[in-house]
């Protein structure tokens, strides 16, 4: 008896615990209500309303064959932001909007590029110039030097002799014929294989840099210290036949922070191994390169858009969803990810149509800066929701984040959380390429997956029929998920997006499968509009730390 007294007493404690203010993690007990399903009539409407009259290409066509590509802070991103919010209003939406989301850094925009190959033998180069570099002074004309500079060693051995070079950072690297598909879709025994959760194991500890290796800011300032024509690499080996791999990870997503970088272009691997092995001869080449482009550092915010379908009873709650607006520049950023905000808009375009009366306010948000680290998505969530005490999300640094291990929070103590954190139902992703959804991710919420497996009973005529508990990463789902508010991205068939779009100059228009994308409006149209009617809000996971109001 004594010991039945104690285990009660120590319950009743523990309870009380749990969920005092003071201790509160994030996470509320859910009210019994009626079991979620989903409105079959209205589903039926949705489907109706986004095949037969779908306006969603003509969005996305306009996006990336007008507007093109939309590195953060240039004229192109202004423009593509003008744009949006005039479309939301055409379609309807109220309070579209263009939202600053916190600093972002200095803007950049490729002018003009022009790479050809002049002696022995004349031809046009396929080339890429990297963002955030300079441009060259004028037309360079000049025989290649290849140098490979990888210790501080290789530095000693080329200082002094590169000024106005055009200078070949990298042996040349050997094509390979491809005997796979270029695209496929998830096949029933992919999706059964994402279903299975893998328990994660801590990754052992990274290696010591050697005392000669070099630190890619080390090159930088080398290079500019020699002042030297140009960079030429050659395009990486996720894909060759002339596609070209640009983007600007060389410095953890700070690469937009280092000023007065060299000119720098990343060359079609053909063409590139095609000069060295002339050069491997002893044979005279000659290459002219002229690169501009264009730096805009008057405002160095950084800028989302947003706009609403309002609500009825609950219209000071929210259901977000969306996709990021920025994009590298070898493209013109189709599939990555003007596709996702097409996706987002449509699904808007849609439920406004029909003419539905949500109960919680819908918006939609196209983020800017998530190539470079979440920078738009981190910063709404930051000012609209909370942040913690040490400002892991306004603040993040991506070198600390990809070295922890399941702790996006770092060393954070408390959750300092606004009004409207706990106004926010969940937020929907579109960022894996133009595949149609085949299931969602549901980032460890067990929660959440009876409630998915009812709204997607009727979605399985059209692929949608995968639940995956375990967590997927990159997108601008994770900075809702970092502080416990229920953040997903979809399940895509992957198609061609990797190797042959993702990056590449290949992230074009004509690679976005149509029906596709026509099915993904339909289906994030559903679960948006289910999130939206439901009594609850949908269910959080627990955090780590406990959660103050301010």
């Amino acid at each position: 008896m004594k010991r039945n007294r104690f285990i009660g007493c120590f319950i009743l404690v523990l309870v009380a615990f749990t969920f005092s203010p003071s201790q509160d993690r994030g996470v509320r007990p859910a009210p019994v209500s009626r079991p979620d399903k989903a409105e079959i009539a209205t589903v039926n409407r949705i489907w109706e309303e986004g095949v037969n009259r779908s306006r969603l290409m003509e969005s996305l066509s306009y996006l990336t064959d007008v507007i093109g590509p939309r590195i953060p802070g240039s004229p192109a991103m202004s423009k593509g932001h003008e744009w949006a919010v005039a479309r939301f209003k055409e379609f309807g939406m109220v309070n579209a909007a263009i939202e600053p989301s916190g600093e972002y850094g200095p803007g950049w925009q490729n002018e003009y590029v022009s790479v050809h190959l002049t002696a022995p033998a004349y031809q046009p180069v396929l080339a890429f110039p990297v963002p955030w570099t300079m441009g060259t002074k004028g037309k360079i004309i000049g025989q290649p030097v290849l140098a490979v500079i990888g210790s501080k060693s290789d530095m000693e051995k080329y200082k002094g002799k590169l000024k106005g070079a055009i200078v070949f950072t990298q042996p040349p690297r050997k094509t390979q014929p491809v005997f796979e598909p270029a695209a496929r879709r998830y096949s029933e025994a992919d999706l059964k294989k994402l279903t299975e959760t893998p328990i994660p194991l801590k990754p052992p500890k990274a290696k010591a840099k050697k005392p000669d290796e070099l630190k890619w800011e080390d090159l930088v300032e080398f290079y500019r210290a020699e002042d030297v024509g140009v960079l030429v690499e050659t395009s990486s080996g996720r894909s060759d036949y002339g596609t070209v791999h640009v983007d600007a990870y060389k410095s953890v997503g700070r690469d937009h922070l280092i000023p007065n970088q060299s000119p720098r272009i990343v060359m079609a691997a053909e063409h590139y191994a095609r000069i060295c092995r002339i050069m491997n001869f002893k044979v005279p080449v000659t290459l002219e390169v002229e690169v501009r482009n264009a730096f805009y550092d008057k405002d160095l915010q950084g800028y989302n858009v947003v706009a609403e379908i309002p609500g009825t009873d609950r219209k000071d709650e929210l259901v977000m969803l969306g996709g990021h607006f920025d994009s590298w520049a070898g493209g013109t950023g189709a599939v990555d990810d003007a596709a996702g905000c097409a996706v987002a808009m449509e699904a808007m375009r849609i439920l406004k149509a029909l003419g539905v009366k949500p109960r919680r306010t819908i918006r939609a948000a196209f983020w800017t800066g998530e190539e470079q680290g979440f920078y738009g998505s981190r910063g709404y969530v930051a000012r609209h929701f909370g942040d913690t005490d040490k400002k892991s999300l306004s603040q993040l640094d991506l070198r600390e984040y990809e070295e922890s291990w399941r702790n996006p929070l770092g060393d954070s103590k408390k959750l300092f959380a606004k009004p409207d954190y706990d106004k926010i139902s969940g937020y929907f992703n579109y960022d894996n390429g133009s595949g149609r959804i085949r299931g969602i991710y549901i980032q460890e919420n067990f929660q959440v997956r009876p409630i998915f497996e009812e709204w997607m009973k009727p979605l399985q005529d059209l692929g949608v029929s995968t639940i995956a508990l375990r967590p997927t990463e990159g997108t601008d789902h994770l900075p809702f998920d970092y502080i416990g508010i229920p953040g997903f991205q979809f399940i895509q068939d992957p198609l061609d997006y990797f190797p042959n779009l993702h990056h590449t100059n290949q992230d074009i228009y004509d690679h976005c499968v149509e029906e596709d994308l026509i099915q993904s409006a339909v289906v994030m149209a559903v679960f948006v509009y289910q999130t939206a009617m439901r009594d609850e809000r949908l269910p959080r996971k627990p955090l780590p730390i406990p959660v103050e109001v301010r």
